[in-house]
């Protein structure tokens, strides 16, 4: 009896220790380039393998940018991409590209 209560409970809280994590939401830019996004990775993880899912997401991601400062990397992905991206565990966020202003001009 006490066996088939263990596997009972084990049943009911296993679930709860495999839940998916939460997605990642995608910051928007002020003034952003349609289509296109820079994902950011956590600390250790691989790149490569990263981005190596989007191909199996959609096949058609056009990476622009990688870069060694930050773990992470830029270009055009579908909305069947950024989702995959959102439920990766590796991925730290994801940005909408957009254009930045440096300087405002003044005119009098």
């Amino acid at each position: 009896m006490f066996h088939k209560n263990l596997v009972i409970l084990a049943l009911c809280v296993l679930p709860a220790f495999s839940a998916p994590s939460p997605l990642v939401k995608v910051q928007n830019a002020k003034e952003p380039i349609a289509g296109r996004y820079i994902v950011t990775l956590k600390d250790g993880a691989d790149r490569q393998a990263s981005m190596g899912a989007l191909s199996r997401a959609g096949g058609g991601a056009d990476i622009t940018h990688e870069w060694d400062i930050i773990n992470g990397f830029a270009g055009a992905f579908s909305e069947a991409e950024i989702e995959a991206l959102r439920s990766n565990p590796d991925v730290l966020s994801i940005e909408q590209d957009g254009l930045v202003h440096t300087q405002a001009t003044v005119t009098q």
